[in-house]
């Protein structure tokens, strides 16, 4: 295969090879739905906050939900750089979290962690989905990126070590 080269993915769907610009935020919104239906054992997110329309979308909502019945701690994983207590409130992926505690976690950078305007998106540590600007509609999707895939789980996992649970997000079970 070559970088352009479509092939149909385990799930039927027609899918590029290599990273592919995107332009706009609905062909990001549809990016991130494709990773999240095809990831089968870990979806980690890392954005400023949960305002995106991609992360309230009821087919991203099922997959993420799909995904944290079928696999146990903690196959879903979101990490938010400076979250806004007003956009998570009404937020469809922090009432899932709530929901499923055990399934999927949430944490905030701890505050003396330096700012990063990017996002991203990475799926079974092959699949991922990159915004330079959090708030911006340009990216790059690559489905079978594995390379950038692990150096973004990496900058995820040291990120991951030093943050805080987002106790806003948190609820009591009684």
């Amino acid at each position: 295969m070559y970088a352009g080269q479509e092939s149909d993915d385990v799930n039927g769907s027609r899918h590029q090879h290599g990273p592919r610009m995107l332009a706009t935020r609905v062909a990001i919104r549809d990016a991130g739905i494709a990773i999240a239906q095809g990831t089968r054992r870990e979806l980690l997110m890392f954005d400023r906050t949960l305002d995106l329309d991609l992360y309230s979308t009821e087919e991203f909502i099922e997959a993420v939900k799909t995904l944290a019945l079928a696999q146990p701690d903690s196959p879903v994983r979101v990490l938010l750089s400076r979250p806004d207590k007003h956009d998570q409130s009404g937020s469809r992926i922090v009432g899932l979290a709530q929901r499923l505690t055990s399934r999927i976690a949430i944490r905030r950078l701890a505050e003396d962690t330096p700012d990063r305007p990017d996002a991203f998106l990475i799926g079974d540590r092959r699949a991922y989905l990159k915004r330079p600007s959090a708030e911006g509609s340009e990216g790059v999707v690559d489905m079978h990126g594995r390379r950038e895939a692990h150096r973004l789980c990496a900058d995820f996992e040291q990120m991951w070590e030093r943050a805080e649970t987002d106790i806003e997000v948190r609820r009591l079970h009684l």
